[in-house]
């Protein structure tokens, strides 16, 4: 039968088969190599390990038993002689009749190789980014009591590192101040920018303990603007401090679109920390931030959030809402549960970073 299919292909096709770079072998049914191409007797020639494989290694459509298989092309990679090769394997029908297969050998060592350097840089950056997260993650203040605040949070990125921040700053032993924050995009580069966020109101109160909110926040957009970022890059900010002996909160806005809702326990009423304030951006004019200030009692509450809470979407797409966030929290007044009932709601993959906190106050 051999003898039969190399004169019925001489007679037109080895001539293409030889013309080829792609290393070629034909073997009969028995698993008798038949033909070899030319690229492939010279290989052979140059090369002891690809005689070895030749005369070890049988197309894997003819080693199987199984006869769908013995008629279906097969493709697989092989490493020869230190080279990747994408061997394709077909059966030869002749008359309707099982004849034999055919291989193909196609050099594919650039391409692997490059695949393999793809596959080195992400998981390099891979591990870059989680390095990034745990940073970025160690920098939330703990869930503990600072003063009279009883702070608790949780911290949802949508990827793997997030724009999200909020922090508790101490200025004296009767002075807190708490800040949430939300900058524009997400990944490493609004990771960064949420670090330089926490660096620089530290260092704000640090330098500047009488400060109040607005002058805070002026004083962080005069910091952001030194960084001579580009036009797009901008954050929200809500900043508020604490006075313990006034059992007060003073707090002003910079373009936070989520403000903070906080829950009178004297009155089981609950209201919005509204406040006016631009962004902080390089291409929008710093203006005076309004200061409000409002009187605390013994187990009010304040739910902090930034959009990703309330821009959740369920398999309708349709958003969690801010309705439905107030009306979890006057209820619950319980972190966990405002959580769950966000995260019930949801539906498919997060689209945004969710960031909850909430402060229990207690009066001197």
């Amino acid at each position: 039968m051999g003898k039969t299919l190399v004169d019925r292909l001489q007679e037109t096709n080895f001539a293409v088969l030889n013309s080829m770079d792609d290393w070629v072998r034909i073997v009969d049914p028995s698993g008798a190599t038949i033909f070899i191409n030319q690229s492939l007797a010279e290989a052979k020639n140059n090369s002891k390990d690809l005689e070895i494989y030749l005369n070890e290694n049988l197309p894997l459509n003819l080693s199987s038993e199984n006869e769908a298989i013995r008629d279906t092309t097969v493709v697989e990679e092989k490493l020869i002689s230190n080279r990747y090769y994408s061997i394709k394997a077909s059966p030869i029908f002749m008359n309707n009749t099982y004849t034999g297969i055919v291989e193909v050998f196609r050099d594919i060592t650039r391409e692997t190789m490059m695949k393999i350097e793809l596959f080195d840089a992400n998981r390099s950056m891979l591990d870059d980014v989680r390095f990034v997260r745990k940073v970025q993650t160690s920098i939330l203040p703990k869930d503990k009591v600072y003063g009279n605040i009883d702070l608790s949070g949780i911290y949802t990125p949508s990827a793997n590192v997030s724009g999200d921040l909020y922090d508790i700053v101490k200025i004296d032993d009767d002075k807190y101040a708490f800040y949430i924050a939300d900058v524009m995009g997400h990944g490493v580069k609004a990771s960064i920018m949420t670090m330089f966020i926490k660096v620089s109101v530290f260092s704000i109160f640090d330098k500047h303990p009488d400060f109040t909110p607005s002058e805070a926040l002026l004083k962080l957009r005069e910091r952001f603007y030194e960084l001579e970022m580009d036009s797009s890059q901008y954050f929200t900010a809500w900043l508020g401090i604490f006075d313990f002996k006034e059992n007060t909160l003073t707090y002003s806005n910079a373009g936070h679109n989520c403000p903070p809702m906080i829950y009178k326990n004297h009155s089981g009423e609950c209201a919005y920390l509204h406040g006016n304030g631009r962004m902080i951006s390089n291409i929008i004019e710093p203006d005076v931030y309004n200061e409000i200030n409002i009187k605390l009692k013994s187990d009010d509450k304040i739910l902090f959030f930034t959009d990703g809470a309330i821009e959740a979407t369920n398999e309708d797409k349709r958003e969690y809402g801010l309705a439905r966030l107030e009306e979890s929290f006057c209820k619950h007044r319980d972190l966990e549960k405002v959580y769950k009932e966000i995260n019930d709601y949801s539906w498919g993959e997060q689209q945004d970073d969710i960031t909850l906190a909430m402060i229990s106050y207690k009066e001197n």
